[in-house]
This record gives C-alpha cells, sequence and structure tokens, in this order.
C-alpha cells in the first residue's frame, strides 16, 4: 500500500519538477540573451550608433560578431584565443536546454557550439556580396520590436530558418547541415517548450512561443510581411538602405 502511494505521489511530481527544471533553463537562456540585447545598445552607444556587426567583411577578412572584442568584453565573454572563436562560444555562456553545443557534438562540415546567433535576415539574398551587416540606430524605426539575436545551432539565423514544419518539427536539436539539407540554414531552435528567447535591439528579451516567432502567413503574403525579422516594412529590403560606417 504505502509502495502503490509512493509511486502515485512520483507519478504526479516528476513532471511538474521537469516542467520547473526547463523553466529554470529557460530563465537562463533569457538572461543571456538580455544581456546580449543590452550589450549591443551599450555597442551602439560608443559607435556613433552603430550596433554590432553581425559580419564584418571589411579589409578582406571575414569577422563574425562572436569574435568583435569590444562586445565580447560587453556581455562577458573571455578573450578570443584563435581562428574557432570567430564563431564559438564559451561554454558558460551556452543556453542550459543546447544538447548540441554542450556536448559539442560534431558533424563532417560545420561544427558550430554556439547557442545564440544574429539576425542577418536583412543582408541573406546578397550573402556573397555582403561587406558589412549591421544597422545604425537611426535605421531601426522600431527597436523595442525588431529582433537582433535569437536562438541557433549557428552563429547567424534568418527569417525562412524559423519555419518550425520544415525545420524544428521535422529535426529538433541538431547540428547545422541536417537544417541546411531542408532549407533551414540558419534556423530558431525552439528549446524551450516550443518557444524561442529572441532579444530586440532596445536591449530587452522576450521569451516567444513558435508560432509568433515564424507566421507563415507572413511568409507566404505577396508582399512579405517581415515583421521583427527585418527593420524595414519590406522584405527584400532596399539595398540603397544598407550601409557601413
Amino acid at each position: 500500500m504505502v509502495i502503490a502511494i509512493i509511486a502515485i505521489l512520483l507519478s504526479v511530481l516528476l513532471p511538474a519538477l521537469r516542467i520547473a527544471k526547463e523553466q529554470g533553463r529557460r530563465i537562463v537562456c533569457l538572461h543571456d540573451l538580455k544581456t546580449m540585447g543590452l550589450a549591443n545598445a551599450l555597442y551602439a552607444d560608443a559607435n556613433k550608433g552603430w550596433y554590432v556587426p553581425v559580419m564584418d567583411r571589411r579589409g578582406g577578412i571575414d569577422r563574425y560578431w562572436p569574435a568583435n572584442q569590444m562586445f565580447r568584453d560587453l556581455i562577458g565573454y573571455k578573450q578570443a584565443q584563435g581562428a574557432d572563436e570567430t564563431w564559438q562560444a564559451p561554454k558558460e555562456y551556452l543556453c542550459p536546454s543546447d544538447e548540441i553545443s554542450r556536448r559539442e557534438v560534431t558533424e563532417p562540415l560545420y561544427n558550430s557550439w554556439i547557442s545564440y546567433a544574429g539576425n542577418i535576415t536583412d543582408w541573406y539574398g546578397s550573402w556573397w556580396d555582403i561587406v558589412y551587416a549591421g544597422h545604425r540606430d537611426t535605421l531601426v524605426r522600431s527597436p523595442a520590436s525588431e529582433m537582433v539575436f535569437g536562438e541557433s545551432n549557428d552563429w547567424w539565423m534568418w527569417w525562412q530558418g524559423a519555419d518550425y514544419e520544415k525545420g524544428w518539427d521535422v529535426l529538433g536539436q541538431d547540428t547545422i547541415s541536417p537544417y541546411k539539407a531542408v532549407g533551414c540554414d540558419g534556423p530558431t531552435l525552439y528549446r524551450h517548450a516550443e518557444g524561442a528567447n529572441i532579444a530586440f535591439y532596445d536591449g530587452h528579451a522576450d521569451y516567444m512561443k513558435k508560432e509568433k516567432v515564424f507566421v507563415k502567413a507572413d511568409w507566404n503574403a505577396t508582399p512579405k510581411r517581415p515583421g521583427m525579422w527585418s527593420v524595414f516594412t519590406q522584405y527584400p529590403p532596399p539595398k540603397d538602405k544598407l550601409a557601413m560606417p
């Protein structure tokens, strides 16, 4: 009788404990992204209004946001130690629910152990021609509703990669190549109860369910309605508006 009662109690308590544990992980992840959002705002204050670039190829050298030393200092990353840290993250700065990066799961083509990505949607259509992927504060019309960082398995992410029906719902936590194979390169990973944490240009961060992150009707609309994914009201964005310092 006692054993039966204990079994019943465990069946009730264990799911609640799992939910509480995941909520704790989500809060840690949200804190990480809030730190990144605030650091991005501080970076702009120190750089004449220019937010940290997702990618900077000036001078013929590819520099990704995780390797930007000023930004690393602002978010608490350790000093960059080598080429790998142009896209990797320190282990203490990984999402607690990120099973791939924390276990350092490898694959044949891409090993990117990082939990958070910069939004490169405004530059995605001309990837190989990008010299500087970064916005100035005067161009971001609504900083509180325009995303700059989110949860991924790569250092960059874009709008179509957030399509959970093609990506997350099929693959879940996986490495980069499988997501590329289904057309969801630069994916959003909904690690927290089918949702993800998102950082915005004003420095705040929010938890959003996947249906709010990727609205299929907006992607399928003519013209497309990019919402938080672009600082512009149209997609693809007007290229003459994309500038660099």
